[in-house]
């Protein structure tokens, strides 16, 4: 919940309202963006389903609403269209409590109930699309956007309105450890510096096929794997010492900057906040989508970094020939950095400035 006692708003500040919830893909992202915005010193309230138990809300950093929400196509349609008009119920009143100037949705049915309140009480919102295929809100919602904020351009021919390309902000604190070069952040996993580093991991929601992909390495490079809690990270570390790898092997990492950093390859998901990160540091990427992602947004987030050059994209099904695409990947690698560098320069606009923008009418 927010505080009860209200501060004065600073001259030209807005109350700004977060429509979030759901994976660490939609909320990191919203989190580093409401941080941003705070520095203009725009009110932020955070509101959605379960925040209150989510591992990836900051609880303590932001305020926050509870916010009823169900997913039609995931439980029982009439239950959730019930659960649905209670989450407006509660949209209103919160909307006496804390009246928005602008309300910034990213998406999933965690939002839906607080925009579809805002279109009828005609206050203004702000769409934050990550996936080169929009999800289902963010497209019924559109039309009546101020503006959608896109990371591909392939996400613009399925949104209504004004469509703009924007990079997306990341969470990450700036600490001495952000600057490290790539042999120090290397040695920091106590790893070799000079040695091609692969990093796997499975982002917020882990990946067991990609735990058991280290199985199918050859001992001419050195592993940064984070496993997630659903693996024992001793037992992947005594696999890789039994093939002879050099590994640093953990169930998770707060200082991603410094592993991205450390890395030559990634293998990893298609989630939009990875995508995000590893564009940001230019990490060339093999690419295995989670196959049980919503209308398969994944594999198309895949297809766009593939059809740009700066990763591979390898099926689930098909992760046996991981050797194969591996080689295939450190053959093309110098080629591979360098469309990273393009696509990086071509989301010149950051996010918060592009929304501060639109809340001073500029």
């Amino acid at each position: 919940m927010w505080p009860e006692s209200k501060k004065k708003q600073v001259m030209g500040s807005k109350k700004i309202l977060f429509a979030v919830g759901g994976t660490g893909g939609h909320l990191f992202p919203a989190q580093a963006l409401a941080r941003q915005l705070k520095e203009y010193h725009h009110e932020i309230l955070f509101a959605g389903g379960r925040l209150g138990s989510n591992p990836f809300f900051n609880k303590l950093q932001f305020p926050f609403q509870e916010i009823t929400s169900a997913s039609p196509f995931r439980s029982n349609p009439f239950r959730a269209s019930v659960q649905l008009l209670f989450g407006m119920r509660q949209s209103f009143n919160l909307f006496k409590e804390f009246p928005p100037d602008c309300i910034i949705g990213f998406g999933s049915f965690y939002s839906f109930p607080i925009l579809a309140a805002a279109r009828l009480r005609k206050i203004p919102y702000i769409l934050v699309e990550s996936n080169a295929h929009p999800g289902k809100v963010n497209r019924l919602f559109s039309a009546g956007a101020k503006l959608s904020s896109v990371q591909f351009e392939e996400a613009s021919s399925g949104l209504k309105g004004q469509v703009l390309l924007a990079k997306m902000p990341f969470w990450s604190e700036v600490t001495p450890s952000a600057y490290l070069d790539k042999e120090e952040a290397k040695k920091y996993f106590q790893l070799d510096p000079f040695r091609f580093t692969l990093l796997i991991f499975g982002g917020s929601q882990g990946a067991a096929v990609l735990n058991k992909a280290g199985a199918l390495l050859e001992k001419d490079l050195q592993v940064l794997h984070f496993c997630g809690k659903s693996h024992d990270p001793s037992e992947l570390d005594a696999q890789y010492k039994k093939q002879g790898i050099l590994a640093s092997v953990k169930t998770f990492e707060e200082k991603m900057h410094v592993a991205w950093r450390a890395a030559d390859l990634a293998l990893c998901r298609s989630g939009a906040g990875t995508l995000n990160e590893l564009i940001e540091f230019g990490v060339p990427a093999i690419l295995v989508p989670w196959p049980g992602s919503s209308e398969n947004h994944q594999y198309k987030n895949a297809k766009a970094l593939e059809s740009r050059g700066v990763a591979l994209l390898l099926e689930q099904s098909a992760i046996d020939t991981l050797p194969k695409v591996l080689e295939s990947a450190r053959e093309k690698l110098s080629t591979m950095r360098s469309c990273l560098e393009k696509v990086k320069q071509s989301r010149a606009i950051e996010l918060h400035e592009l929304i501060h923008h639109q809340l001073e009418g500029k």
